[in-house]
């Protein structure tokens, strides 16, 4: 048997309440997995709240969840009620387990699962499928890419001043900005091209993206200094 996993926005019923201890227990009493977040499960508004919703989807668990966004009392008392500083939390079977990292750490280690059978005692969790790895191309097959996807671009991750001197035509600067909107608006299937110099610091991004649950991310063996020697010469090297 599988639940069919239950992730819209809980309902207070507790609203009447001016205490926001009251209506936060009452929230928490909806459902024995309950996520207080940013956002809702469809559409998180930041990624840590992200994770942790990649999380309870991977063991396919049942669970609600509460909007801190749209409540400022909530979205304050929550961090009073558990003495905890951060958005995302997670409660199971009323108890406070922990934020981002801790879900995570949990979900790996496997007590994640004993929680969520205790919640669900007639369900047997099994275990999410290990997380993508990064998969590293040569230039040529970057090429191929680009030519099949004409939405595709390569995400540059190096400085200015590099990118004035040498730069491929469908790439784009991956500033902060432009990271942080994809890491809480793309969708974690999107493929992510990267590249850097040589290949090395487009690795550690593309690695950094993987920990954040994207599932399609290429990093360009050898960077722009290959792609000059291999696809084209025109690129200046340095």
């Amino acid at each position: 048997m599988k639940f069919k996993v239950v992730s819209a926005d809980a309902t207070d019923s507790s609203q009447s309440s001016d205490d926001p201890r009251v209506r936060i227990e009452g929230l928490i009493e909806t459902s024995p997995v309950f996520l207080f977040m940013k956002g809702t499960p469809e559409a998180p508004q930041c990624g840590f709240s992200y994770r942790v919703c990649e999380v309870l989807r991977g063991w396919n668990v049942p669970f609600r969840s509460f909007n801190v966004l749209a409540d400022p009392d909530i979205r304050q008392g929550i961090k009073e009620f558990t003495n905890w500083p951060t958005i995302p939390q997670l409660y199971v079977n009323q108890e406070f387990v922990g934020g981002c990292d801790i879900i995570e750490e949990l979900s790996q280690s496997g007590e994640l699962r004993e929680l969520l059978e205790e919640a669900y005692p007639e369900q047997n969790f099994e275990p999410p499928p290990p997380p993508a790895q990064v998969q590293v191309i040569s230039p040529t097959q970057a090429k191929q890419m680009l030519e099949e996807n004409p939405e595709l671009t390569v995400l540059d991750i190096r400085e200015p001043d590099e990118r004035e001197y040498a730069k491929l035509e469908r790439s784009q600067v991956l500033d902060h900005k432009l990271a942080d909107e994809i890491l809480n608006q793309w969708d974690a299937n999107t493929p992510l091209l990267l590249m850097c110099h040589r290949g090395i610091r487009s690795m550690e991004a593309a690695q950094f993206f993987i920990s954040r649950g994207f599932q399609q991310v290429f990093n360009i063996d050898g960077g722009i200094d290959r792609w000059s020697d291999e696809v084209d010469s025109s690129i200046p090297r340095y």
